[in-house]
């Protein structure tokens, strides 16, 4: 079993998953918000949440 998170931000009142910025074909940056631009290292309105997901399949 993996535990794994989902990001999420609640700047627009219901939670919107957070969606990862390509950086280059490589590479993938921060997942960010869409809306605002929070992130996880960046969230000056505290919006930012996660769930954690169970993984069975392992």
């Amino acid at each position: 079993m993996s535990v794994y998170r989902k990001w999420y931000c609640t700047c627009k009142g219901k939670p919107v998953e957070l969606e990862y910025q390509e950086i280059s074909e490589d590479e993938r940056g921060e997942p960010a918000c869409r809306y605002c631009g929070a992130s996880q290292s960046s969230d000056p309105k505290h919006s930012v949440i996660y769930r954690e997901i169970e993984d069975w399949e392992d």
